[in-house]
């Protein structure tokens, strides 16, 4: 049985943190408490401050490293308080909503990865592919994906679509792993994301696009009967 996190519980750690940023009394570098600390003094659980943390570095807010703990990205304090509050914000909307927009922004980053991407863009979607690939059958499966689809927006040189999927594709993937969506055989899986590469390597627009539909299907299906049956249960 997968254990999941309570939501209000995760939020009081989010708030918590951006009232520190807020604040002043935590800056962008500094190292955040340790989990047990921030746990026994928010009085959560230890699963709700990693869940939290997990979230916060998903958006690139904090960053984690084996001896360092950790610590806040070094960005501007606005961008990050922006950043969180989005980050809370997303749990009010629904899931179909976010799925609707997460296939519209990818759509046109995909277009224009296949206008736009360089080799240096293909090398790296090509690295994102391989390593989602070699992690597909472990817990890291979800962030892999991510990962790749993230490789594929940022060769679309277009750094407003990159940040916006960047914002919202962290909460699709988390209802994605949660209610177990991905029943779709690996082999599938990795053909739709090689024949993504492929159209990106062609320069193959309108490919790329209807790729990228054909491989997202699942998940809208999902989501609109998610909707339906939560809607119904209310």
């Amino acid at each position: 049985m997968n254990y999941s996190p309570n939501i209000k519980q995760v939020e009081t750690v989010l708030k918590y943190i951006k009232e520190q940023l807020y604040s002043g009394q935590l800056q962008p570098g500094e190292r955040l408490p340790a989990e047990r600390r921030l746990a026994e003094q928010l009085g959560v659980g230890r699963a709700h401050v990693r869940a939290a943390l997990q979230k916060l570095e998903f958006y690139g807010i904090v960053q984690t490293f084996p001896q360092s703990g950790t610590v806040v990205a070094q960005e501007k304090m606005q961008v990050l308080e922006r950043m969180i509050t989005d980050a809370l914000q997303i749990e009010q909307y629904d899931f179909a909503s976010l799925v609707y927009v997460r296939e519209l922004l990818e759509a046109e980053a995909v277009k224009l990865c296949a206008r736009n991407r360089t080799e240096e863009d293909l090398a790296a979607i090509e690295a994102a592919l391989k390593d989602c690939e070699e992690k597909f059958y472990t817990d890291e499966r979800v962030s892999k994906d991510f990962a790749y689809h993230q490789a594929l927006a940022r060769g679309a040189h277009n750094p407003v679509i990159a940040s916006l999927l960047l914002v919202i594709t962290p909460d699709v993937l988390r209802y994605y792993q949660r209610y177990r969506v991905c029943t779709v055989p690996s082999e599938e899986v990795s053909f739709e994301h090689r024949e993504l590469l492929r159209c990106v390597r062609e320069q193959d627009e309108q490919g790329v696009v209807e790729m990228l539909h054909r491989h997202l299907r699942s998940l809208r299906e999902f989501a609109e009967t998610y909707n339906d049956r939560n809607h119904f249960l209310e």
